[in-house]
């Protein structure tokens, strides 16, 4: 099958943002888990405002990735 360059790039595209989000939500997994077995409460903290911050970055890809689509 051919692509145009305009067709590839936009599925290169598609696969960077899709990658972007999965590897985002993934972070954001382990931060919110981080922070329910950490004992210290500055360390809860931290890692529950990590998780919450890529939240909006997971948010801010799937925009993207509607826009590319």
């Amino acid at each position: 099958m051919q692509f145009n360059q305009e067709e590839l790039k936009k599925v290169l595209d598609q696969g960077l943002v899709t990658r972007s989000v999965i590897e985002n939500e993934v972070a954001m997994k382990k931060c919110f888990l981080y922070s329910e077995m950490a004992q210290d409460k500055e360390t809860k903290a931290f890692f529950k405002h990590q998780g919450d911050a890529l939240e909006g970055v997971i948010e801010y890809f799937k925009k993207k990735h509607g826009e590319v689509m």
